[in-house]
């Protein structure tokens, strides 16, 4: 019947809408506790099996390693023993000793010729084994057949040893002889403790918290038989590995000591967790329905009490008799007023103290209440207005009572005016409206803050959400990056690398893990320095950048380029840092291509000057005999004929001159080593001298030449007027030898409102070249047919010179032209302002040959037909000239003979011109002054001859008349200066 009565008042509870969020509250909690702590044994069993395979993994690295590292020892010892079938026992343990030297799990070694053991080291401790034959003992026979027969390693065991205990054996079969004909020598067996082995790769001994068992005896991988371990290992859902032998494989399984752990370490506090968050969100919402209850309860009373209030109104002598309401009045004449039994009962005034009027009842007011009452009271008797108040009074035991009170106005029979009035207790209800009031606060509080809890709770799920996909893009952009990223700690051991590290190093990352870049990649070449460099700004938290030669596994070189960022905690210690290389060993090895090919570049440009220095020497200096003896024919007294043949001659030694000069100025164009030259300059005296040196030949074809200047052209400019003749020879000679008749016209203006862009236009009537000529014209040896250069002649460099040289100087050549009607180029030239236009010209240089004063001159040249040259042209002379023919010869006779002048030549026998100069210089004699006579036309080799200690500079070929000006000049030089003797350097 009681379980009848508590069932009943569950289903009412139940039932009442009021306890329906808690129950679901309560329901979801549930719900997401026993999710939780299903996800806990999930992440519990990963986390535990993860933990196993990672050491599992460190176990079956230091297996492979320790047996593959003895395996390849016993290879080299094998390759001995095939090359020395007799080796003695001697020798076979100084090998062997070398062999087991460094860290190895091998026991003994022994080597068994014809299946027979007859080699053992170490001996001690092995004398049981020495003798024993393979073929009579079961146990081995098998095995030494296989690796007799197969012609393959064999990894036995484990098995029981002669020696006693148990190992693995290694067994290597060793073939003598040529390769073609190899003949079975025995084999070559090394014995390996499994004590040693399993304590030296961490699969006993120590603090195990793993079970390990291994399986595939004699290296016949999972199929074969479990030979370490329970039996319970493999059939335990273990971590299962292969290990990798020389031959064959092994299966390791592993599992946690004990067994897998049937249920987390972290369930109880896991369910504590859930209960205390269970509870925080259970109770408030129980509460909080509570709440709700109470308020609907209160309301309702609230709604009772109006109604009864409204009956009692109709009722009221009912009302009154049975209601614990107080009913008043009075007199609003005399103030007289009286009280029923409630008042006083209500105010705690004895009825025969008689009612409480004017101040003794104000004086019963609460002070806070106490002037509201008053007023709104006397305002309503003034008004004959209802009066409705709520206040509190104070008793005389220090209690407070709020009383509610209500009052109308009315007027008797007598026509006298009262105020009715009633009041009651309605201290219950204020207190059930403030706690609604707190109730309802409280409520509303606890709603703002689970809202608040779930927007912060819905804003930390998105953060972890963007922060979990940024990460995982972050871990593919260095998982996959081409460049290689290392991660390591604060003491440099490498905790990460990426894939790209793995293919620029050959190091994979459990090779890489744990140790430090510098002893994966530095090797021989590594500048230390810069590792060094490296290692101190990790230290101190600061980027760095450089260029490092590294090595990879196969000890290749390469070079990284690398970016050192280290990342520094809160206290200011370096916890991690990253580095970032770039493979750049393809971008040294350009750059190392580029620097060989400048050198080579440099090498044929040398080789290409030296060329033409010499081709300039070895030209000029048979043209100096040819042009010298032309020029004294010339002054003979010939017959027409003969003259005509001087002048033949003399005309193409000039022509062939002028070529040799094209050469070499385009070689110094080409080469950047051509020389502009600035000086102020008569514009119309450069244009005009360039014009007359071709008006005799015009004139001969029946040309008309004519040069006009525009209006406003300066008369003085500063430029090279050397090169703007040069130009202005070329076009001006170019137009007289393509025009048979007409006429030729040089226009001179300039360019727009700048009066120093000097514009040179040479028009003529001559045979004019079509557009497609005019497309290469400027082109080096280019003319504009083969039908044209054996009519004309020339090398077609010229206009190449000349274009070049314009544009040197700031401008450039122009050509517009047709076939059979002529040719225009314009010249186009930046010039400058003149700094101060001279009032007189320089004096000419005079053509007739001047008389020199009686002085000694001393020739030093190796060439006969130039020294016949220069006897030649002082003849007549007051000179003693002395020949020198070889630069040691000249620094002899200038030592004896003192000579005023010394024409030397640079390119001499034994000593050359440079060096027989500066061996001059240095003598304590009365210094002569030296000319240099040379073929070597260079501006450089000008200036050689200055720096050495020459004074003036001819080039061959020269003329009678320059020649005897240059020593007239020098010798007036030296007569008004007294030259001192050099000391020696």
């Amino acid at each position: 019947m009681a379980l009848n009565k508590i069932s009943a008042g569950w289903l009412r509870r139940l039932g009442n809408r009021t306890y329906l969020p808690a129950l679901l509250a309560l329901a979801v909690v549930c719900a997401a506790g026993y999710y939780a702590e299903r996800q806990n044994d999930t992440i519990h069993y990963q986390s535990e099996r993860a933990r196993v395979q990672q050491q599992a993994g460190l176990m079956k690295s230091s297996l492979e390693g320790q047996l593959n590292g003895d395996y390849q020892r016993l290879r080299g010892l094998a390759a001995m023993l095939a090359t020395e079938p007799d080796m003695p026992q001697a020798r076979f343990s100084q090998i062997a000793e070398q062999v087991l030297m460094g860290q190895t799990a091998i026991r003994h070694i022994a080597a068994a010729p014809g299946l027979v053991v007859s080699l053992i080291y170490p001996i001690k401790g092995n004398e049981p084994a020495i003798g024993l034959d393979y073929t009579k003992t079961a146990a081995q026979r098998e095995a030494a057949y296989r690796v007799r027969d197969s012609g393959e390693m064999v990894l036995a065991g484990p098995v029981n040893l002669v020696q006693g205990g148990t190992g693995f054996i290694y067994r290597l079969p060793i073939f003598t002889g040529p390769e073609d004909k190899k003949k079975f020598w025995g084999i070559l067996s090394a014995v390996v403790e499994t004590k040693t082995l399993y304590a030296e790769t961490g699969v006993t001994g120590g603090a195990q918290t793993l079970e390990i068992a291994l399986t595939g005896k004699d290296g016949t991988g999972a199929a074969g038989q479990q030979f370490l371990g329970t039996e319970e290992i493999p059939a335990g859902e273990p971590v299962l590995m292969d290990i990798n032998l020389p031959v064959g494989s092994w299966q390791l399984a592993a599992r946690p000591a004990g067994g897998w752990q049937a249920q987390p370490g972290n369930l109880w506090q896991l369910r504590l967790a859930l209960l205390a968050a269970g509870t925080l969100i259970v109770f408030p919402t129980f509460l909080a329905g509570r709440l709700s209850a109470a308020r609907q309860t209160v309301i309702g009373q609230l709604r009772r009490r109006e109604a009864e209030l409204e009956a009692v109104s109709r009722r009221l002598e009912i009302a009154v008799k049975t209601s614990r309401v107080g009913i008043w009045e009075c007199d609003a004449g005399n103030k007289r007023v009286s009280w029923d039994s409630r008042m006083h009962e209500l105010y705690g005034v004895p009825r025969e103290q008689g009612p409480l009027a004017g101040s003794a009842w104000i004086a019963r007011l609460h002070p806070q209440d106490r002037d509201r009452v008053v007023k709104s009271l006397e305002a309503a008797e003034r008004a004959k207005t209802n009066f409705a108040s709520e206040f509190r009074i104070l008793l005389d035991d220090g209690s407070v009572k709020h009383i509610r009170a209500l009052a109308s106005p009315f007027t008797d029979t007598q026509g006298r005016s009262w105020m009715i009035g009633v009041n009651w207790n309605v201290s219950e209800d204020v207190r059930l409206r403030e706690e609604l009031i707190h109730a309802n606060q409280a409520l509303s509080e606890r709603n703002t803050e689970l809202k608040e809890g779930k927007r912060a709770l819905e804003e930390a799920h998105a953060e972890l959400q963007k922060q979990q996909a940024e990460l995982h893009r972050l871990s593919l952009v260095a998982k996959h990056a081409s460049d290689s990223i290392i991660l390591t700690d604060g003491s440099r051991k490498i905790l990460w690398v990426n894939d790209a590290f793995t293919r620029a190093t050959g190091y994979g990352a459990d090779e890489a893990i744990g140790r430090t870049p510098s002893d994966l990649l530095d090797g021989p070449a590594t500048d230390l320095s810069v590792v060094r460099e490296m290692n101190r700004h990790k230290e101190r938290g600061i980027r760095y950048h450089n260029e490092v030669l590294n090595y990879t596994k196969a000890g290749e070189e390469v070079w990284f380029d690398t970016n050192i960022v280290p990342v520094t905690g809160a206290d200011g210690e370096v916890d991690l840092i990253i580095g970032i290389e770039r493979d750049i060993t393809r971008s040294k090895q350009r750059e190392r291509e580029l620097a060989e090919a400048k050198l080579a570049a440099e090498h044929a440009d040398r080789a290409k000057s030296e060329f033409l220095a010499n081709m300039s020497h070895e030209i000029r200096t048979p043209m100096n005999g040819i042009i010298g003896m032309a020029d004294l024919l010339a002054e003979a007294d010939l017959t027409a004929d003969d003259q005509q043949n001087v002048e033949t001659i003399r005309s193409s030694a000039q022509a062939l001159l002028k070529i040799i000069n094209d050469i070499l100025d385009l070689s110094r164009l080409e080469a950047g080593k051509f020389a502009i030259s600035r000086e102020d300059f008569n514009l119309r005296d450069c244009i005009g001298g360039a014009a007359d040196l071709f008006r005799p030949k015009a004139l001969e074809k029946g040309l008309s030449m004519q040069v006009s200047y525009a209006n406003g052209l300066p008369e003085w400019l500063h430029g090279d007027d050397g090169r703007l003749r040069q130009i202005l020879v070329n076009l001006i000679g170019n137009a007289v030898k393509f025009t048979p008749d007409g006429k030729i016209a040089v226009r001179v203006s300039h360019a727009g409102a700048d009066r120093c862009r000097l514009v040179v236009e040479v028009e003529d009537s001559g045979i004019g070249i079509s557009e497609a000529q005019a497309s290469h014209i400027f082109d080096r040896f280019t003319q504009a047919d083969a039908a044209t250069t054996k009519a004309f002649g020339g090398t077609g460099l010229g206009l190449t010179i000349s274009s070049m040289l314009a544009k040197r100087m700031g401008g450039g050549i122009s050509v517009q032209s047709q076939p059979g009607k002529g040719s225009c180029f314009r010249l186009e030239l930046q010039m400058s302002p003149a700094s101060q236009a001279p009032d007189t010209e320089a004096p000419a240089l005079p053509d007739a040959a001047p008389q020199l004063r009686p002085c000694r001159v001393l020739l030093a040249e190796d060439n006969q037909t130039n020294r016949l040259l220069v006897r030649k042209f002082l003849r007549g002379q007051p000179v003693d000239l002395q020949e020198a023919g070889n630069g040691r010869a000249a620094v002899e006779m200038c030592r004896e003979l003192e000579p005023d002048v010394i024409l030397m030549d640079m390119s001499m026998p034994e000593l050359d011109g440079i060096s027989a100069t500066q061996e001059i210089r240095s003598l304590p004699i009365r210094q002569p002054v030296i000319v240099a006579l040379t073929a070597n036309a260079f501006s450089s080799d000008r200036q050689a001859c200055l720096d050495a200690g020459m004074d003036h500079f001819l080039a061959k070929p020269v003329k009678k008349t320059v020649l005897l000006h240059t020593l007239a000049a020098v010798l007036a030089e030296a007569e008004d200066t007294q030259r001192r003797p050099r000391a020696s350097a």
